[in-house]
């Protein structure tokens, strides 16, 4: 048996991994059969082995979990083909292969001798390569070394919130213990895994060498006020070493500082800190004065107003009970409005939105995702004043003016026209608008761009039929459930390349950062439409790249 590893999507996607022996380890160090250079990926993070003619996939203690197609593996989960396996920041595609890929290559070797009567001799050299014939590696850094890809495999690893996970119960497994040389001893290969397993040294068998500690583990004993014995000779001649001057000579001193100093010396810093803050707000913001600049804006358009609207801590323009905005227009057919915009601290039923006095939506209460969520109200083109001024309201209805809080900010309007066809087709359009929304939805994992393609698609049939007069075909509620379809596929991908790019910059990985944020607007071609490309532009400006 044989089976096929893709990597679905990110800076490698595409990139294929076929395996022909009976277990695969996954993981961040070179003895595993896929190595990933990837903070959020555990040493020895799963197993993927052959059981009874099915595959299946375990889960070795990792920090972040794997998951298949969503669900977090407990045990062991079965794999069929397409199931999308997940590892932290890395999902794969799983494939299993057809019986002809699965003969393995015979050893064969110029130097070995055999006849009839005796046992084939075949060189090391000739069994490490038929070992080393299935292995692969991913997301290694541009330009790095072997010492770098060695110290990448040695951190310690990044826990991370991993997408659509389930909460993990169970216990990750305790750490074996340190040996007096201040490096733990070296795990064996699980079970089934290509390659010797290392069999457990007598107690007579010679002392390991010692690994190099990496910047995450810097080997000493206790502090004295600990009962230790300070760092040896040996340690202090290392770090001097490796460590350039003065930073040195503070690294040996906080080694050696007793609990106490190490307390006084942080407390004395929270404090600095805290004060160069209130200067800073002082000197830069000036207090509440300064916060609001020039005058409040009052008109809508098509480009977002980044200010805030609201009452309380954070608002930019305080506005306790309401906020108007105007907005005119003037076309030749009907028009549909679209009215964009985010919010927080609200609860449920507190603020509603008024068109020209009819109310039109209440505001969603919050959620966890508040934050970075981008709301929409519909607007009928029956109520919309052509030529005149329509005034667009948020209300605060439900508390008294100035007792809680409330906001709403990048508010801006969109303009649709409606055609001035006959209602058949209307429908007729709306068909062919849906049917390629179909069509770039079972193609998204070809193209970048096919999911945002699919949630126009199905958002031009829904446009299409406002214009259809009541009763209103059956497709146009079905083009609404599958635009919000749409958009939960998008929000996933956005969270996905945000959480790659947060990688890449713990590991001070600027260019590999860089990338992922080029290769957001590959996702998200439009400009505001999609909060995450606005959202890659802000990462972008906020990095300085």
């Amino acid at each position: 048996m044989s089976f096929q590893l893709t990597i679905a999507e990110g800076k490698e996607a595409g990139k294929e991994f076929t395996f022909e022996q009976d277990s695969v380890l996954i993981g961040r160090v070179a003895e595993c059969d896929v190595v990933l250079y990837d903070a959020g990926i555990s040493r020895r993070h799963c197993r993927i082995f052959s059981e009874d003619g099915q595959y299946f996939v375990e889960d070795l203690g990792s920090s972040n979990g794997t998951q298949v197609n969503g669900g977090t593996v407990k045990e062991k989960q079965s794999l069929a083909e397409g199931d999308k396996l997940s590892l932290g920041p890395v999902v794969f595609v799983f494939k299993p292969m057809s019986d002809e890929f699965a003969a393995p290559e015979p050893i064969t070797d110029a130097n070995a001798t055999f006849d009839g009567n005796s046992t084939r001799i075949v060189s090391v050299d000739a069994v490490a390569r038929q070992r080393n014939r299935n292995k692969g590696e991913a997301l290694a850094p541009e330009g790095a070394n072997e010492e770098d890809l060695e110290e990448a495999r040695l951190n310690t690893t990044r826990p991370i919130q991993a997408l659509n996970a389930a909460p993990r119960t169970a216990t990750r497994p305790s750490l074996p213990a340190t040996s007096s040389t201040g490096a733990p001893p070296r795990p064996t290969r699980a079970g089934g895994q290509s390659g010797a397993a290392l069999a457990r040294a007598p107690a007579s068998a010679p002392e390991a060498p010692r690994r190099r500690p990496t910047s995450n583990a810097v080997a000493r004993s206790a502090p004295p006020d600990k009962g230790g014995g300070g760092l040896s000779a040996a340690e202090r001649a290392r770090i001097r070493r490796e460590t350039p001057g003065l930073a040195a000579q503070l690294k040996l001193f906080w080694i050696d500082a007793s609990i106490n100093v190490r307390r006084g010396i942080i407390g004395a810093a929270v404090v600095t800190a805290l004060g160069l803050m209130g200067v800073v707000y002082w000197l830069v913001l000036g207090g509440e004065n300064q916060v609001q600049r020039g005058p409040e804006p009052t008109t809508l358009s098509s480009t977002p107003i980044e200010d805030s609207f609201g009452y309380g801590d954070g608002v930019t323009w305080d506005n306790s009970d309401q906020k108007v905005f105007d907005w005119e227009y003037t076309a030749a057919t009907r028009v549909l409005g679209i009215l964009h915009y985010q919010a927080q601290g609200i609860s449920d039923g507190e603020v509603e939105v008024t068109v020209n006095g009819v109310n039109v939506a209440k505001v969603p209460a919050d959620t966890l995702a508040s934050q970075d969520r981008m709301l929409e109200v519909v607007i009928p083109w029956q109520i919309l004043k052509k030529g005149e001024t329509n005034r667009i309201v948020f209300d605060n209805t439900k508390n008294p003016p100035g007792e809680e809080s409330w906001r709403v900010w990048n508010v801006w309007l969109e303009k649709v026209l409606l055609p001035e066809i006959p209602p058949e087709q209307l429908v007729d359009e709306a068909r062919k608008a849906y049917s390629r929304g179909r069509k770039n939805m079972e193609t998204a994992a070809v193209g970048a761009r096919n999911r945002y393609e699919a949630w126009k698609s199905f958002r031009e049939a829904w446009m299409l039929l406002e214009a259809h007069p009541e009763p209103k075909p059956d497709l146009y509620f079905e083009a609404q459930e599958r635009v919000k379809d749409a958009q939960k596929e998008l929000d996933r991908v956005c969270a996905k390349l945000m959480l790659e790019v947060e990688s890449y910059v713990n590991q001070s990985n600027w260019q590999a950062a860089s990338a992922t944020l080029d290769h957001t607007r590959q996702y998200f071609p439009g400009d505001y439409d999609q909060r995450c490309a606005y959202m890659a532009e802000m990462k972008r400006a906020e990095l300085g790249l």
